[in-house]
């Protein structure tokens, strides 16, 4: 054999070997909401890097999606058949988009196939349910949020009023409201206008925005109570400012103007890098009721696209970022709150009072389904609010109109 035909012979192997090679490389593209520098985006990001150390046959390109545009640019993406691979989603995000097909399929993958019954086991059972559209699994849990009563504790010490503990009740938060106000300092600030914020007044009134079959209930028995007192907080008691919208709360809490807040962990560190010295406590129990105030829970994780052609490799991803290791760096870097079960007794979790506060806090929320409505109740109670505080309808009537609205568009 001559030296040519060597080289060739050579030649041809090593571009079979290479194109053998590329041929078998997986490329995984997940789209994330994370924030641009952001210690989350830090934390996911190192989290990629590390799984595909750990799996050099599978590359992964991760796009960051503003969260307000995500779910509608997935939508188009999907109907032109570019969907990404992998999503982060929220619960209420995969409520809107459940019913939704392509040439008759969903636009996400049901992950009960791809999960075994131990990888379920390890999940909180509320965040499962929260990802499922009906009977499909959309997404795998990775967290869990809710709003719980976060207070300023050098303003509390300069007032000399002593903290709030898990055993408050709504008599005790207005009158350390009451105390603890002044020309420059609100007691608390929290935004009338916004849904989200009452319906924890709501469940300690009794009421719910939704039955144990996913109908609305917007006007369901304490309701109308509840929206009187919510809004009395400004208008009897004048401890909260109807003006406060949901960016002007947050920014009054961090800047020392007010002294407590209903509020988020996904706050914490904004508020923490701004010097305040803060602490948390559950939301207190409702003292005409009895009953405990229970926010609403949300949940994120993450849904595979019906079309992506490396499904097996996403659900690989997808289950990385739901392990007990990555929620975990989460919690304790970011004080998001982990959906996985194990972490709930986990030494470093409990010893973390953000982190075991929220779950503390968890343990109380409202679950709702997920469904087209839950996405809708919102609009509906914010309009029942704003007429009420206008004056232009009572609130058993905003409710009642909230309630029949929600009904025609469930029914669409």
């Amino acid at each position: 054999m001559t030296v040519r035909a060597l080289a060739l012979i050579l030649l041809v192997t090593t571009a079979t070997a290479d194109d053998s090679t590329s041929a078998e490389q997986a490329l995984v593209e997940v789209w994330h909401t994370f924030t641009v520098g952001s210690i989350d985006e830090e934390i996911f990001m190192q989290a990629v890097a590390e799984f595909e150390a750990a799996n050099p046959e599978i590359d992964v390109e991760a796009v960051r999606i503003p969260y307000l545009q995500n779910l509608a640019q997935f939508i188009n993406s999907s109907q032109g058949g570019e969907a990404p691979d992998l999503i982060r989603l929220s619960d209420t995000e995969v409520g809107k988009i459940g019913h939704i097909s392509v040439e008759g399929l969903p636009l996400l993958e049901d992950l009960r196939p791809h999960l075994t019954p131990a990888q379920r086991v390890g999940v909180d059972a509320k965040a499962l349910q929260a990802m499922r559209y009906e009977n499909a699994l959309y997404g795998m849990p990775v967290s869990q949020g809710a709003l719980t009563l976060i207070y300023n504790r050098d303003l509390f010490d300069a007032a000399e009023v002593d903290y709030p503990t898990d055993t408050w009740t709504t008599d005790d938060l207005i009158a350390a409201a009451k105390a603890l106000a002044s020309d420059e300092v609100s007691g608390i600030a929290l935004p009338l206008k916004w849904s989200y914020w009452y319906i924890p007044f709501q469940t300690g009134f009794g009421g719910a925005p939704f039955d144990a079959h996913g109908n609305p209930t917007l006007d369901s028995d304490g309701s109308a109570e509840a929206l009187n007192y919510f809004l009395d907080l400004d208008r009897r008691h004048s401890i909260v400012s109807s003006s406060v919208g949901l960016e002007s709360m947050s920014t009054q809490f961090q800047i020392g103007n007010a002294a407590m807040v209903l509020d988020g962990a996904w706050n914490w560190n904004n508020y923490v890098g701004a010097g305040l010295n803060i602490d948390l406590a559950l939301m207190p129990t409702v003292a005409e009721t009895g009953l405990r105030m229970r926010p609403m829970s949300s949940y994120f994780g993450w849904g595979v696209s019906k079309q992506s052609a490396v499904k097996e490799q996403a659900v690989e991803l997808a289950l990385w970022l739901a392990s007990a290791d990555v929620q975990k760096r989460f919690a304790l870097q970011s004080f998001i709150i982990p959906a996985n079960l194990e972490l709930a007794a986990d030494p470093d979790i409990r010893s973390n009072r953000v982190i075991s506060g929220y779950l503390r806090q968890a343990e109380h929320g409202l679950a709702v389904p997920t469904n087209r409505g839950t996405s809708r109740v919102f609009e509906q109670i914010d309009t029942a609010l704003e007429l009420v505080l206008k004056g232009e309808m009572d609130a058993h009537t905003a409710l009642r109109a909230a309630d029949a609205e929600m009904e025609r568009l469930m029914g669409q």
